[in-house]
């Protein structure tokens, strides 16, 4: 499962390697590029940051690309592996070599998740991107991935990694869980309540919102810190495919009588997932964390759409939910 280094860079954030890139795939002022409508902000902040332009395809609810069409004006192709599970590349490979874009495999949740045949996600476009503290519990660590040799050439330096220790919040939350697993006690969901209670009273609204300006946000390449690197260099790669794994199995089977109604049918092999998604109302979603929360881990709405995409979503996409196994 190890990627040749040289093919491989090390951002803070994945919205920081996307950057790169689009840069590396030769996207600048005035081009456009196709992405999903199911997306977070931080894409098309990405996307702007280069001065081109987004340009949405629909996705359906098996979260598969709907009608989707590439012109000459095209220059890149983002293509999602949501919550790690591997997306059918066919149609976008199909759709860049037709008009002549790179492609871009948004590999967000999907560290360490193969394909049926075994293939590393991110490691099946032009190019890839990881946000590997998605899955770990470090403040920041990405990846981004050349597989095209003629693009290697092009590929930027490796940014300094940055001197600093991994932060009070994560280093307690690493404790919290320890003690959790120990006594059974819900720490994690104490100190969650706790904190949303706090911002709700300062703020207003108890989960972090992000403003319309999040959009177009100036994304500038960071390397990550050096203490979440040797985190991520120490990892037990094999406990965390199969904790993952297991915790799949395990929500799969708790959830059986709530009014939900699971995103994929099960869980194709060698995909190691990056949480439970499936659909319902906020009244199932609640039933289904009261369920998973003695495991320490929450029920998120995912994602916060852009802007022009949430003016006219589709229901299946205000209904995406995510049992979040970070």
């Amino acid at each position: 499962m190890n990627i040749s280094k040289e093919h491989v860079r090390y951002y803070s954030l994945a919205r920081q390697a996307l950057v790169d890139a689009l840069l590396l795939g030769g996207v600048s002022d005035g081009d456009r590029v196709l992405i999903p409508e199911l997306i977070c902000k931080d894409v098309v902040a990405s996307i702007h940051t280069v001065g081109a332009t987004p340009v949405f395809y629909q996705v359906d609810e098996s979260l598969a690309p709907r009608n989707l069409h590439a012109d000459a004006s095209i220059k890149a192709i983002i293509a999602v592996n949501y919550f790690g599970f591997p997306q059918e590349l066919d149609v976008f490979k199909h759709e860049s070599r037709r008009c002549g874009a790179v492609l871009i495999e948004d590999n967000a949740h999907g560290f360490l998740s193969s394909d049926t045949s075994n293939s590393l996600l991110g490691t099946r476009g032009d190019l890839g991107i990881i946000s590997i503290r998605k899955s770990l519990r470090i403040p920041d660590g990405a990846q981004l991935i050349v597989n095209d040799n003629a693009l290697l050439s092009n590929i930027p330096q490796q940014l300094a990694y940055v001197s600093s220790p991994l932060g009070f919040r994560i280093t307690a939350q690493r404790l919290a869980l320890k003690v959790q697993r120990l006594t059974r006690l819900p720490l994690l969901e104490w100190a969650r309540y706790a904190i949303r209670k706090i911002r709700l009273i300062s703020t207003g609204t108890a989960l972090p919102v992000s403003p319309p300006s999040a959009e177009f946000e100036i994304i500038t390449p960071m390397g990550p810190r050096d203490s979440s690197m040797s985190s991520i260099q120490s990892l037990d790669i094999s406990y965390e495919i199969t904790r993952r794994q297991e915790l799949y199995q395990t929500v799969a089977s708790l959830v059986l009588d709530c009014d939900i109604r699971p995103v994929f049918e099960s869980l194709p092999t060698h995909c190691v997932p990056y949480g439970y998604p499936f659909y319902g109302d906020s009244v199932a979603a609640a039933d289904v964390h009261n369920l998973v929360k003695k495991f320490g881990i929450e029920v998120i709405n995912w994602p916060d759409l852009p802007a022009s995409v949430a003016e006219t979503a589709p229901m299946h996409y205000q209904q995406l939910w995510l049992v979040n196994f970070l």
